[in-house]
Order: structure tokens, then C-alpha cells, then sequence
């Protein structure tokens, strides 16, 4: 494959379904990439802006970023598998010129889990040794880290859902008893203060404080020794940042602990430092590892509104705004300029004031400042400034920072109408100020290797957020929730919720960001189904540069999530090679181009050439996952092709489309090699199970919802009797058969129509004792045929009688009574096809030696058995 690649990227956020043609984005079509180099990235947790958001301009400019899949990652309520993130960086590790990693995750399970979990002193700093085999077996690899202090929220309200639950209670004490515990180390407490300090240290119950400060001196000692790695080279660069903090709680006590440790230590800036912040730090040192790949440093002059400016102190800050800057250049490997010619302008918009908000202050608020969107003292400045700059052909990355956790609607309003908004390099207005100032710097680096039209996409994703919803429908989503708690859990307003905000972002993006194509269609979720934090997505319409998908694909952020087997993705291509990018932990994949068949394979985290050496022309490939979701999540992120190839406009879909629903005979379990290894998932073909076989002898598209094991009543070797997840739980959901705690994203029926449903279910209720009764068979089948009909309403259902006879007749008497019932209902496009009447349809030979599961041989007899019937069926 030549060294020059055209990156073919797949799609841009919208849900597809069954033979779905996805877009090509405009960038990827045009701009030929060299690939730069290899960044490894852990982030700290799963958040949108912790993950893409921050790897996206990279992956535009050319850099190949490995990522671990996001269900590796922790979350809001969920810790990370530190022994999984770890075998995943030492798996990935030899592949990557730099690695930017968060010590979070694969010390505590993420940043949420840094602060609330329960490991021991002995077991932290076991896995922070780690790093030292890490260093050891790849010595010229460059390790970028960064990790937090614990913050110190003020109170329950500012510590929302990430603390432990007891600071709901006891949080403004504890905020309140830390910053006297700051001063006392830095001068003496008057008698009152000391007073009050034994008043709030007898009123913190015990076990409380003891958790709380005892939690925090594990992680300081944890951080020190993170910090004698950087110290002796490990780590070649590690910041901690401090969250949520103030100018005096628990956070500041600790930072000036860790410098003065530093200082003791002889840990210079270059390779250690404590800086205000966090959630930017990842897309900092991103543009760290770019720029040191590079061999870059660029310069960047730094610009503020009129007033206080660069003295202003923040919310959740304890210094002054110009000195967490200068910090943020040093993460980012760039420096700063007066200079007229510097390479990028930050503009920090600042109130004159020195005032940072939430834009409703108190009733008694002496000196209110709202965001209302009325200009203020300050407003006309700051744009004459972005406009003079932008006359002058510079490059601008815009830091908001007048408002935590939003934009500044006065400004925005004046950029939109002044045509500013799609003019500048960056922008950031999200979370507190120096979460922007942070985000807009390093991006606004990594963009200055991108075209306009890239930054663009980037650009509206953040007005999205930061000034439709943050600043905008997120207020009237909270004020229609019928009690604060669903500020912090959404729970059964999550899809009201998401209905809501599209529905007014859709109408803002419309008056306000006209300018961009498609910004009105857009698709709305929560990630961490709480209010705080919204996930945005949005379809790009190119056309004639297209993709199929099949199956069921969760696709937006550039990037194609399945987690079924069978699903599949196929292009008409031009060139002489092909390959693709797959974030994929342990999933077989098959792949076939022109009709010819290849090996298996499974992807590594990186680019996988697929076929060298092609004839001259146009080519067809169809790329197949091959293993059932409990594997885990596969994320396509596209083709790659030889300079000047290009995708070409799709075939015709299919006339019929068909989806099978079953458990281990459906999803083709064992029938790829011998039934009695370790592992089924390594020896199943998921597109070889009869299912598959009967639609590709049909001429139809074809989605498969299989899991091993399933029943309908008894799920195989489960515990019993009735506290698992069934079949009609799972059918809504995207992802079917996969974690469904935390992945249970509901699939798009409307728009992903299918012409038949095929069930083929029952067998593992009857493997162990208890059987299911008559009454709960027929209950539990019926409800399921209600769930496959309500999201189907036009669609042939089709079940079967389940294959393996050794099960005994039950199974399939019963499930005859069901399809009955149902009919005689008034369900007339319903139903029932045995498969063993008479005599039994497969042989001894015909399964892979258990007697349950068929060889691909025994599918394609039922296959052949069901054509004819079927063709019948859908001839009606």
C-alpha cells in the first residue's frame, strides 16, 4: 500500500439500519492524509469530549490515534477493569511513537472512581509500578501523563453524582473544615476560626472523615510516586490537575504539598507540574504528542478582553487565569508570543469585572451578571477584537470563559451575525474556564495542520453544546423535570429528555448556525443519563461518496459501533488495496472483495491492510463480523485506499430484508472448529449460521440477534429461575446481545424497516432442570411475538421449531400454540414452521458432535429446508 492514503472515513453520527447508505464526509473525500504517526490514548473516562472530541482534529490531520473501545473505559457509575486497560496497553503499546495516557484509569478504573473507590495503599501502587515494565520494554517511547487531585466541591449540590453519597450530607462541612486545614499550614487560625473547626470536626461523623481524608492521603502518595517515575524518566511528562477547587480547600493543600515534594526533589517543569483543571489535559497533551512527533513547537499569542483580563480568578479556580494558561502552553509544547507573526491567537473573552458565573446569580447578588444575551461592558470590545484578528488572516482559537458551563450568548449572538462563527480555528465555552481555555488551546494547535472546512465540523459540535443546550435548552429541560433528582439521574425521563433538548437544538441550530450544512439534523443522548453532560450527533449529507451498513449500527462521531454478529458494512471501491481501521477487542471478522473469500481475521486497534496488489478498477468489499455480541463492542472507523482511489456510489440495496432472532444454532456457535475449546467465540461464524445462508439464497440483507444461551423463560445455566434478561428484554436494543447494563441504546425501528422476522428460540429452556411450564412457555413466547410486532408492525413473523431434537417436543408443540393463539388474535402475518415433524431435518453428522449445534453443512440444510416456505410466505 502506497505511503500515501486516502482516508476514507465511513460515516458522521446518525443511526443506520438494515442496508442503510451512509454519506461521506467532505473532508476525507478531498484531503489526501499522510499518515503522521501512532498516538496511544487512554483517556480518563468515556465522556464524549474525553474521548473523540479530543482525538478528532488529530485523526483529521493525518495521526493515527489507538483509543481502548469506551465500554473498556470507567464511566459516572461504573469503574474500568484496570487489568483489562492495562493488557490493552501492553498489547497496543510496540505500535505507538507516543502515549498519552491518564493515570486515573489505569490506576483507580477513571476519574470519577479516583475519587470514591476503595482500594488499598498495597494495590494502587502495584499497578502504578506498572509503568516501570511499560518503560522497560519499549525505551524510546514517549509517555505523556496526566492525573488529578481529588477536588473539594463546596457542597452536595456542586458535587452532584461523583462524590461518595454521605457528601450529599456532610459536603459544605467538609469543603468548610479543609480550607481551614489549608490556612493552618500557612498561618496561624484565630481563636474563632479554631472553634469552628472543632465545632465541624465533632459534627463530621468519624467514619465520615476518616474515609473522606483518608481516601485522599492514599492518592497523594500514590501521585508522588507517579512523580519519582517522571523524575527518573519513566514518565516523560506527567500534570496533575486540580478539579473543582478553590483558593483554599483540600485540593490547594495538596497541590502546594506536591510542588514543594517537586522542589525537594529536584522535579523540574519540563517534566512535572500541578495545573488548574483536567477534563482539557487529554486534548493538551494530545497536541503535545502531535507537536512532538513534529519536532514542533508552535507560538501562540495570548489576547483577553478589556479589565481585569488575565488576573481574573475563576470559578473552581485558585489562581489567576494567566497563570493556568501559561501552564496549559507548556502541557500543549508550545509557547508564548507577543509577537504579531505567532502561529495561533488565543482570545479569551473575560469579563472586565473579573467575574465568572452560572448566569443566574443569587437574589442578594450585589453585582449580578446574567447571561441573558443582552452585550454587556466588555461585549463590543471583545469582538472588535476576534474581527480585527480575523481581518488580519490569523489563526484564532476562542476561549469563553465569562460563564462556567456555557457559552456567553451575548458574544455568540454578535459572532453569528457578524459571520465570525465559522471563521476562527476553535472554540471552547464548556464546563468551568479553564476546561475551555485548555480545550479551544490544544485544539486550536492540532487544527492549524487541518482545512477550514475540518475545523467547521469541530466548531459546530461545540456550539451545539456549548451555547444551544449548556447555555440554552438545558435550562428548560431542568425547569420541566418534575424534581431536582433528575438532574443527576434522568432515569424514566431520559427519553423525554433527549425528545426535549433535539427537539430545541434542532430549532436553534436552525435560526443560529445556518451557515453550516445539516446542523438542524441532529440526534440528542445523555451518556451519563444525567443532565449535566449531552451527547450530540449529527448526519452529513455528501452525496455520491457512500457506504451500506447491515445489521444494527450505532453510527455517529465519524465512527460505526455494532455489537451483534453477522453485521456488516460494503463498498464499491477504486485502487489497488484496501484497508480498514477497527477498534475491536477479541471479535473474528471475514471479509470477501469481487465475491472472493479471504482468511478471517481480528483486527488489532490499528490499520489492517486487507488485500494488496488488486487489478486496476472498480472493486466490491463486504466486511462481516463473524462473532455473537457477547464478545464485546466493535467500532469501525473506516476504509483506506490508495492516493487518488475513491469510494464509489453503492449498489442498489436489496429487494427483502430479513432479521433472525435466536440463541447460539442462530448466531452459528461452534460450527467454525471443534465444539469443545476454552472459547466458542473463536470458532463461530455467525454469517455461516442458517440465517444468513437463507437470506444470501434469497437475494435478501440480513440482520442477526443471537446470544448463546438465551431462552425465553431459562437462560442456559443461569441462575433460576426468573431474575435474568430474556429475548423480548433485549430485541429493542442496538447492541443485543452485550453488557445490557450499560449499553441498552434503543434501535431506530421507524427508520430500519424489515420485510420478515424469523424466531428461532426454546432450546435452552429445556437443557436443565427446571423446564418451564406449558403456561409459562406459551406466556413468555407470546410477549416476545408482541415486542418482535410492536416494533414491526408491517413485517412477516416467522418461528420455527427450535432444531435440536434431543430437547424433546415440548419446544415445539408449544410454540405452535403461541403462534395459534396469536393468529386467531386477529396477528394474521404470523407464522409457524416446523422443522421436525415427521423425522428429524439434520443428521448425527449434520451437528458439530454435540447434538445441539449444526455444522455449517446442518445450517445450510435448514436453510434449503426454509426457502421454498419462506418464499411462499413473502409472496403473500
Amino acid at each position: 500500500m502506497k505511503k500515501k492514503l486516502s482516508l476514507i472515513l465511513s460515516m458522521l453520527s446518525i443511526m443506520f439500519g438494515l442496508s442503510s447508505p451512509v454519506d461521506m464526509p467532505p473532508a476525507e473525500a478531498k484531503v489526501q492524509n499522510t499518515v503522521q504517526g501512532t498516538i496511544l490514548f487512554v483517556p480518563h473516562d468515556n465522556r464524549p469530549t474525553s474521548c473523540e472530541q479530543s482525538t478528532e482534529a488529530l485523526e483529521l490531520a493525518g495521526y493515527n490515534v489507538i483509543m481502548p473501545p469506551k465500554d473498556m473505559l470507567g464511566g459516572l457509575r461504573n469503574t474500568a477493569d484496570t487489568n483489562e486497560l492495562w493488557g490493552w496497553v501492553n498489547k497496543n503499546i510496540s505500535k505507538a511513537d507516543v502515549a498519552v495516557v491518564s493515570t486515573d484509569s489505569l490506576i483507580y478504573g477513571g476519574l470519577v472512581a479516583s475519587r470514591n473507590h476503595n482500594n488499598s495503599e498495597e494495590v494502587l501502587l502495584y499497578r502504578t509500578n506498572k509503568f516501570k515494565q511499560l518503560k522497560k520494554s519499549n525505551k524510546k517511547l514517549k509517555i505523556f501523563a496526566f492525573g488529578s487531585l481529588m477536588r473539594t466541591p463546596q457542597n452536595g449540590a456542586a458535587a452532584g453524582a461523583e462524590e461518595p453519597e454521605y457528601y450529599q450530607k456532610y459536603g459544605d462541612k467538609i469543603f468548610r473544615v479543609s480550607a481551614l486545614n489549608d490556612q493552618k499550614e500557612t498561618r496561624k487560625l484565630t481563636e474563632l476560626e479554631k472553634e469552628e473547626r472543632e465545632g465541624l470536626m465533632n459534627s463530621i461523623p468519624s467514619g465520615v472523615y476518616k474515609d473522606y481524608f483518608g481516601r485522599r492521603t492514599k492518592n497523594i502518595n500514590v501521585t508522588k510516586n507517579l512523580m519519582n517515575l517522571a523524575q527518573n524518566g519513566i514518565l516523560n511528562f506527567l500534570v496533575i490537575g486540580k478539579d473543582d477547587n478553590a483558593p483554599f480547600c483540600a485540593t490547594h493543600q495538596e497541590a502546594r504539598e506536591l510542588n514543594n515534594f517537586a522542589k525537594k526533589q529536584g522535579l523540574s517543569r519540563d517534566k512535572f507540574m500541578v495545573a488548574t483543571g483536567i477534563d482539557e489535559f487529554a486534548m493538551l497533551l494530545l497536541a503535545r504528542a502531535a507537536n512532538t512527533i513534529d519536532h514542533k513547537q508552535y507560538t501562540v499569542n495570548v489576547q483577553y478582553n478589556t479589565g481585569v483580563g488575565k488576573d481574573t480568578i475563576p470559578k473552581f479556580s485558585d489562581e489567576k487565569l494567566f497563570k493556568s494558561i501559561r501552564d496549559e502552553l507548556t502541557m500543549a509544547g508550545a509557547k508564548e508570543t507577543n509577537k504579531p507573526n505567532a502561529d495561533l491567537f488565543l482570545l479569551v473573552n473575560t469579563d472586565p469585572k473579573g467575574r465568572t458565573t452560572d448566569g443566574y446569580p443569587e437574589p442578594n447578588d450585589p453585582d449580578p451578571m446574567y447571561n441573558d444575551g443582552k452585550p454587556r461592558i466588555g461585549t463590543q470590545y471583545f469582538l472588535d477584537m476576534v474581527k480585527e484578528n480575523i481581518a488580519k488572516k490569523r489563526n484564532v482559537a476562542l476561549a469563553d470563559v465569562c460563564f462556567a458551563n456555557g457559552s456567553d450568548k451575548a458574544l455568540m449572538n454578535l459572532l453569528s451575525d457578524n459571520k465570525l462563527l465559522f471563521r476562527l480555528r476553535s472554540y471552547s465555552g464548556w464546563n468551568t474556564p479553564t476546561n475551555s481555555t485548555g480545550f479551544a488551546l490544544g485544539q486550536g494547535l492540532v487544527n492549524l495542520k487541518n482545512s477550514q472546512e475540518d475545523c467547521n465540523r469541530m466548531l459546530v459540535k461545540r456550539y451545539l453544546d456549548d451555547w444551544g443546550y449548556q447555555a440554552n435548552a438545558r435550562e428548560k429541560l431542568m425547569w420541566s423535570l418534575p424534581d431536582s433528582k433528575y438532574y443527576f439521574n434522568l432515569a424514566e425521563y431520559e427519553k423525554y429528555a433527549e425528545d426535549l433538548v433535539t427537539k430545541e437544538l434542532r430549532e436553534f441550530a436552525a435560526w443560529h448556525l445556518s451557515e453550516y450544512p445539516n446542523a438542524t439534523d441532529i440526534k440528542v443522548t445523555f451518556p451519563w443519563h444525567i443532565t449535566f453532560i449531552g451527547g450530540i450527533t449529527i448526519n452529513e449529507n455528501i452525496p455520491k461518496k457512500k457506504l451500506i451498513f447491515n445489521g444494527r449500527w450505532n453510527i455517529e462521531n465519524n465512527q460505526a459501533t455494532c455489537g451483534n454478529g453477522a453485521t456488516y458494512v460494503t463498498a464499491r471501491f477504486t485502487g489497488t488495496s484496501i484497508a480498514a481501521k477497527m477498534d475491536d477487542r477479541n471479535c473474528w471478522w471475514r471479509y470477501e472483495i469481487d465475491g472472493k473469500p479471504y482468511n478471517r481475521i481480528k483486527f488489532r486497534n490499528e490499520l489492517t491492510t486487507l488485500a494488496e496488489n488488486l487489478p486496476k478498477g472498480e472493486h466490491k468489499i463486504k466486511l462481516v463480523r463473524s462473532t455473537e455480541g457477547e464478545a464485546g463492542l466493535s467500532t469501525f472507523k473506516g476504509f483506506v485506499l490508495d492516493e487518488g482511489a475513491e469510494i464509489l456510489s453503492p449498489d442498489e440495496p436489496k429487494r427483502l430484508k430479513l432479521e433472525f432472532v435466536g440463541d447460539s444454532i442462530t448466531a452459528g456457535a461452534f460450527n467454525d472448529g471443534p465444539h469443545d475449546v476454552l472459547s466458542y467465540h473463536d470458532v463461530e461464524n455467525n454469517d455461516m449460521s442458517y440465517g444468513p445462508q437463507l437470506a444470501r439464497m434469497l437475494d435478501a440483507d440480513y440482520s442477526v440477534l443471537a446470544k448463546s444461551g438465551e431462552g425465553l423463560v431459562h437462560n442456559y445455566s443461569e441462575e433460576w429461575p426468573y431474575n435474568q434478561v430474556h429475548t423480548a428484554d433485549r430485541y429493542p436494543w442496538t447492541y443485543y446481545s452485550f453488557n445490557w447494563n450499560d449499553h441498552h441504546l434503543n434501535w431506530d425501528f421507524s427508520n430500519n424497516k424489515t420485510d420478515a422476522v424469523f424466531i428461532s428460540i426454546g432450546a435452552n429452556d429445556f437443557l436443565f432442570e427446571p423446564r418451564p411450564t406449558e403456561d409459562e412457555f406459551i406466556k413468555e413466547y407470546i410477549h416476545l411475538i408482541k415486542v418482535v410486532r410492536k416494533n414491526n408492525p408491517t413485517a412477516a413473523i416467522i418461528c420455527l421449531e427450535p432444531v435440536p431434537t434431543v430437547i424433546g417436543p415440548d419446544a415445539a408443540n408449544w410454540t405452535e400454540i403461541a403462534v395459534t393463539k396469536l393468529k386467531n388474535n386477529g396477528d394474521k402475518d404470523l407464522y409457524y414452521i416446523p422443522l421436525n415433524k415427521d423425522t428429524p431435518l439434520l443428521n448425527d453428522s449434520d451437528y458439530v458432535g454435540d447434538g445441539v449445534h449444526p455444522t455449517q453443512e446442518g445450517s445450510r440444510k435448514i436453510a434449503e429446508y426454509l426457502k421454498n416456505k419462506v418464499e411462499a410466505i413473502l409472496k403473500k
